[in-house]
């Protein structure tokens, strides 16, 4: 792999640095990691204080009165509510939140969730009927989306004349036409009045409209008084993480407080789902994104997506984990298919012509399974710092996932390439697409110029960026209690990170070979363990190294100690 080029978020920020050390009092450490995300004094005290109480009126998203009047309705009249989900975590853990929020308040509630080869993605006319067979006497009078359906106009209007109203909840960018339903809620509708709940998850927009659902029924005395939204959380948290949306405004706010929830395992489906995964007591979120995530996909990427839910609403500890153990069961099988897939893909993209000279990378194979296709784009877009398309070929169709880096918007390019696609859709990072199996070679010509017309140098360059340049006695008690208050740490709100210079082991530490471990030691005396993954340090040589600071525990014991994430010799 190429070097990476070292970039120091803080620099011309020296300003707010020192505002922040001199009037907000905190230290130097800290002021850098909070000027490099924009944070100043003013703006302090919400950043590392905010509460539950602090999330935006849900009434902001226009339609979200009409949408919880037409739900309140339904639980009067006892009509049967279906909510149409998605296979993915965010899809899951957002059906399964709205279920528990209707149904506490006395809604007769049915839940589908489309099977991932035979539905195909999103609400069609033809998932409709589908899900319309799981709902007792085959009949409701209300549909709520989520996590789908914002460009599903046909299945909306399949469903008016079928006597439904649609009521949508997406986070996906809306096409130019939109579905004529009772309410449509997502936040990318109105960008500007909504800028800050733009990066909403699906389960995010699903909260909103249960919040909604909540202080409506309260205000208007029918209902709602014994639910208590804090318990829906752990769900957010779960959603949130795994869609890989900003962990910044309300995003942290709702995962700080649903990484509570999840703490406490006070969910059935959450204990299983945690104890199968072998996941500490304090949960992180990057545990969601290494161990509990890629278990709630496992069904979906393999076809069926229902153990997931039955597993997230299971209501006694016995039958969940018997789900549980089914989704450890679907994770390895996962496991095995990505990397056979990912392998041949390698050994397909390494040796074709162009591929040193390429802005980006188009791998194809016969019958790949269409479930791993996004994890092994993931893959190559991570190691390769190159926008990806992974496509299987079923027949003479090709399904497609793509990836991308930086800010290269695979939307927009792909919009420029859509008269050699059957479908395509998603977000600007990642993308589903389909064509004609005789298109692939046009259509890698195609994108490969659209890449090239819309990349900025600065997309396809492989950066680190640190906080600042910092000595280890900059990692003491003061900084780790500020450390508590700047996460949840994630997409968009990544853990701090340094540059220091001029650092010596003193001490190696017996380690697996492929790491290494031992103690640091800069020009001052001060010490500090040093763990580098998957990395080899040797002693005698003055190191720079960009670290993360963090404390290890190990058999009670709390010690500081900082992580390597790149490293080089000291030029002096």
């Amino acid at each position: 792999m190429e070097n990476k080029i070292w970039r120091c978020s803080s620099d011309g920020k020296e300003n707010i640095v020192d505002r922040l050390i001199n009037e907000s009092g905190v230290v130097r450490s800290v002021a850098l990691y909070l000027a490099s995300r924009g944070i100043t004094p003013e703006t302090l005290g919400r950043y590392l204080n905010a509460t539950f109480a602090d999330l935006s009126d849900p009434f902001r998203f226009v339609g979200i009165e009409a949408a919880v009047q037409r739900l309140w309705q339904a639980i009067r009249n006892r009509e049967r509510i279906l909510i149409h989900g998605d296979y993915d975590t965010d899809g899951i853990t957002a059906t399964a939140l709205l279920a528990w929020v209707l149904e506490r308040n006395g809604g007769l509630v049915t839940s589908f969730l489309p099977h991932r080869f035979d539905d195909g993605y999103g609400f069609t006319p033809d998932s409709l009927l589908k899900a319309l067979e799981t709902v007792p006497g085959g009949k409701c009078g209300v549909l709520v989306t989520v996590d789908c359906g914002i460009n599903s106009a046909e299945a909306v209007q399949k469903a008016r004349e079928l006597g439904i109203d649609v009521i949508i909840t997406d986070h996906h960018e809306p096409a130019d036409e939109l579905p004529e339903a009772l309410a449509t809620i997502n936040p990318k509708l109105d960008p500007v009045g909504l800028d800050d709940l733009l990066h909403l998850a699906g389960v995010g927009v699903a909260f909103k409209l249960s919040h909604a659902f909540v202080i409506y029924g309260r205000a208007h005395n029918e209902g709602g008084y014994t639910t208590d939204m804090q318990e829906v959380l752990d769900y957010v948290a779960l959603g949130t993480v795994a869609d890989i949306v900003p962990l910044l405004g309300e995003n942290r706010i709702l995962v700080k407080y649903g990484m509570e929830m999840l703490k406490k395992q006070l969910r059935p489906g959450v204990n299983a789902l945690i104890q199968h995964a072998r996941v500490e007591s304090n949960i992180q979120p990057s545990d969601i994104t290494f161990k509990l995530a890629p278990r709630l996909n496992a069904a979906g990427r393999l076809g069926n997506a229902s153990s997931a839910l039955a597993l997230m609403t299971a209501d006694n500890i016995v039958d969940a984990y018997e789900y549980a153990a089914k989704l450890d069961e679907f994770n390895q099988r996962r496991q095995a298919k990505e990397q056979e897939i990912f392998q041949q893909a390698k050994a397909q993209v390494e040796s074709a012509p162009g591929f040193a000279s390429n802005m980006s990378i188009i791998a194809a194979g016969e019958n790949w399974h269409q479930g791993v296709i996004g994890i092994v784009a993931s893959r190559f877009a991570r190691d390769y710092n190159r926008p990806t398309i992974v496509l299987t070929i079923i027949g003479n169709e090709a399904h497609g996932s793509g990836r991308s880096v930086g800010n290269l918007n695979l939307i927009k390019i792909l919009s420029r390439c859509s008269h050699l696609l059957t479908r395509f859709g998603g977000h600007p990072m990642a993308v589903g697409l389909g064509m004609a199996k005789d298109k692939i070679g046009e259509f890698q010509k195609e994108f490969e110029k659209c890449v090239r017309e819309e990349a900025q140098p600065s997309d396809l360059i492989n950066y680190i960026n640190y906080d600042g340049v910092v000595r280890l006695g900059d990692f003491n008690e003061e900084f780790f209690h500020y450390h508590g208050m700047l996460g949840p740490f994630g997409h968009g709100n990544p853990q701090p990170l340094y540059l220091i210079r001029g650092l010596e082991i003193s001490r190696l530490m017996p380690i697996r070979p492929v790491h290494t471990k031992g103690v640091f030691t800069d020009e001052n005396g001060e010490s500090c363990d040093f763990i580098a993954f998957n990395k080899h340090l040797d002693m005698g040589t003055r190191w720079d190294i960009i670290g993360q600071p963090q404390i290890n525990e190990y058999y009670g014991e709390r010690k500081r100690q900082i992580q390597v994430i790149d490293f080089r010799p000291s030029a002096d």
